[in-house]
This record gives structure tokens, sequence and C-alpha cells, in this order.
């Protein structure tokens, strides 16, 4: 069953004022009030009935032209069937009515095979902290746009979680769009927040000295995480069978890279000094918590509150000293692909399908550089003292 209507595309479809007819489905009408909400409408028949039906499809661009497209088809088809596919979808949507807590819970399994371990370690903490305590217990299906903007608004300090938050809900939707717990994608209607500004803190020389000065479980991730160009996270998991002390190389799984991909790091000398002389306990991490350490280290809050005590109360974090690192490196003349290489960032485009090169010997130079920039900060704040 086609329309007799030219179909229109979808860049034709988001440019339209007023209602209209899209073609590609008889009777798919895209609605557009007079507030600009535009929502899919479908006219259809029953078989020996000469009065015209109409029902609503869902909101665009929640349903995309595409999806209207197919509802549409299927539910003509309900119709030449001779049931009405508007009381058909009632019924079908009350029986198919589940709560935020056992949807998530299937979300969540299906990203446990289709995510990166961060990710998914991201939105279970994203649906524990902000969307089960708020709907958890409530159907899904009542969930509109109303709840969500008012759920993001309450972020409105925190520009960096909303968004965050607002992808998370908009793929979850779209997941429960597909899998028809609900008609709609709620989330679809609004739009995205802006994304918070991004931090460019880069600690000074007088600062990175200051941090060498200083003792500590937190004091040593930091200067690991300078030496090594890594995230805290991969840090604190550091593993003791994962650090090779003859070649000098750490291996870093990738349950604990945000990429998810294994990654190989070279240490430096300084690097290598203090692994040797933390003291071994007999659980997997360096920096392991618990009885034996079994687990990896996981206060970074209070210990990073207690290091910029020790240090002045600086206005600085975890992540800007892998930007610190990076920044040292260039500052020390090292190749960009090299540094690149180092913090996992892939390069885009074609050219990254056919660049293979693992750069293992220039990111041992990147480290050493990285080390050198240190010390000569360190260098030149006592001379100058």
């Amino acid at each position: 069953m086609t329309s007799r209507l030219k179909p229109m595309t979808a860049v034709e479809v988001q440019r339209l004022q007023e209602p209209a007819f899209v073609g590609g489905a008889p009777g798919l009408q895209l609605v557009v009030s007079a507030s600009g909400t535009k929502s899919w409408r479908l006219f259809y028949r029953l078989p020996g009935s000469s009065r015209r039906r109409s029902m609503s499809l869902g909101r665009y661009p929640g349903l995309t032209l595409a999806e209207a497209r197919i509802r549409a088809h299927n539910m003509l088809a309900m119709a030449a069937g001779g049931e009405d596919p508007k009381a058909g979808l009632a019924t079908k949507t009350r029986t198919r009515d589940v709560t935020m807590i056992i949807a998530s819970k299937k979300y969540l399994h299906w990203c446990a095979t289709n995510n990166s371990p961060k990710s998914l370690e991201s939105k279970r903490s994203a649906f524990n902290v902000h969307l089960l305590p708020a709907w958890g217990k409530q159907p899904i299906g009542d969930i509109n746009r109303k709840a969500i903007a008012e759920l993001l608004d309450d972020l409105d300090d925190r520009p960096a979680m909303r968004r965050q938050l607002y992808l998370y809900l908009n793929h979850f939707f779209s997941w429960c769009v597909e899998r028809e717990f609900v008609e709609t994608n709620p989330a679809g209607d609004l739009k995205p927040p802006k994304p918070g500004a991004s931090r460019e803190r880069v600690l000074a020389d007088s600062e990175i000295a200051a941090l060498w000065n200083q003792t500590g479980a937190m004091a040593t991730i930091a200067k690991l995480c300078v030496l090594t160009a890594q995230r805290k996270g991969s840090v604190e998991a550091m593993r003791w069978d994962k650090i090779d002390f003859v070649r000098k190389i750490w291996t870093v799984p990738g349950a604990n890279m945000k990429s998810g991909k294994l990654h190989t790091v070279p240490l430096c000398a300084s690097a290598m000094t203090l692994i040797q002389g933390w003291p071994r306990r007999k659980g997997p991490y360096l920096f392991g918590v618990g009885s034996d350490g079994e687990k990896p280290y996981a206060g970074s809050s209070n210990g990073m509150e207690g290091l910029r005590r020790e240090l002045g109360n600086p206005d600085w974090r975890l992540h800007d000293l892998r930007r610190t690192a990076v920044t040292l490196a260039q500052r020390a003349g090292c190749n960009l692909d090299a540094i690149r290489a180092l913090t996992q960032h892939k390069t885009n485009g074609v050219i990254g399908v056919y660049t293979q090169h693992k750069f293992q010997p220039e990111k041992c130079d990147v480290v050493q550089a990285i080390e050198a920039q240190v010390r000569q900060c360190c260098t030149q704040v006592h001379n100058n003292a």
C-alpha cells in the first residue's frame, strides 16, 4: 500500500510550518499547531465503512519521518483486516505498561553488551542517582516532556551533568520505542541543553612543584596522572599484575579505559620509583582499599579535599592533571600523534582507519619528556625560593 503523493524528504518535513500530508503512506499527515508543536496523524477507513477515522501516531521529531511511515503502514494493515488500529493501540499500550525500574533494568542489561564498561558505569550511576528516585515506580508511558524538562532544569547549576542526562534519556526512550514499551520518545521533543564550558585549567609550574612535595595515596595518584597522562580512574584501578617491571610498561585493561580498549602505557623512571616505593598489600590493586586492598581506590573526593588543603586550596581537579601532562609534552615539542596515542585519542576520519601504527617508541619519548618538564619545574621553583 503506497501513497499517491510524492514522498517528502526528512528535510522537507522539518521545514513544514503548516499541516501537510507527507506521502510515503496513505493518509499520513504532519500536524503543526499554532505554537509550532508538530505531531503525526493518520487518516484511515475500515472495510465497508465510508467514515474517515483518524488517530495520533506520536510527536515529531521524537517519532521520525521514517518511523512514522512504518507505523502508519502497520496501522493501515490492521484497518485493512477489519481491526480498528486506534482501539487496538489503546489495548496494546495498556498491556505494555512497565515501570521505570523495570524498563531501566532491561535497558542497562542491553547496555552491558553494547557499551564500554565506563559508559555502562556512567549510565548506571545516572539512573540510580537521578532517574529511579524520581520515577522508579512510575509507568514509563506516563513520563512526559514536562517531567523530563523539570528534572533537567533542576540541574541548571551542573550543566555537564544536565546535558549528559538528557543524552542518556533520549537514547533510553528511543530504545523503549524500538521495543514498543512506549509509542513515542518524550525526550525527543526537547532541545538539547547547551554543553558546559570546557575547562582549560593547567597547573602552573609552581603548583606542579608543590604537588611533588606531597606524599600519601592521593598525591601519588595525582603524580602518576601527570607522569602517564592517564585518567584518574585508570590510575586508581592500577593493578600490580598489569605492570611489567622489566619492560617498564603498564597495561591498562579495556574495562578501565573510557574507550573500552586495552591500552599500553610506558613508565618513566619517576613513575617506576613511585610504584616500586608504594607498599604492597595482598590485594591486586596498588592503591587498594579494604582489609587487604582487594578493591580499587575509591576515595578521590575526600582525598582531593585533603590534598587541596595541603596545597593551599588551589582551584584544580584531577582531570586537570591530564591536561597539564599533555601541555607539558607539547611544551617539550613532542609529536602530536604520539601524544594522541599516549592518551588514546583516536584519529578522526578515514585516515584513522588506515593508520595502525601503535607509536610505542614515540609514547616512551612523550612520558620521558613529561618527566623532564616536571623536574625542570621543581628545580626552577627550588632555585627561586
